[in-house]
């Protein structure tokens, strides 16, 4: 997730839950880091634009559940 120069990466889902609101008693151990640093958000970029782009679907096995496919305007 990006903001200019400034990027997100982490292991909670941005919802609710991922975040911590599911309720008091059950929570998600997440971790992550918010970088202005290029070192750390160039692979950080890079690696969301070949997911984004679908780079992995040709060999991802579960095309089926994935609706909207990037292959599928290929």
């Amino acid at each position: 997730m990006f903001l200019g120069n400034l990027g997100y990466m982490g292991s909670a889902n941005l919802t609710g839950a991922g975040m911590g609101a599911k309720s008091t008693r059950r929570r998600n151990f997440e971790n992550g880091i918010i970088s202005d640093e290029p070192a750390i958000l160039a692979p950080l970029a890079e690696q969301f634009d070949r997911v984004w782009r679908g780079a992995h679907c040709g060999d991802c096995g579960r095309r089926e559940y994935c609706p909207d496919c990037p292959l599928d305007d290929v």
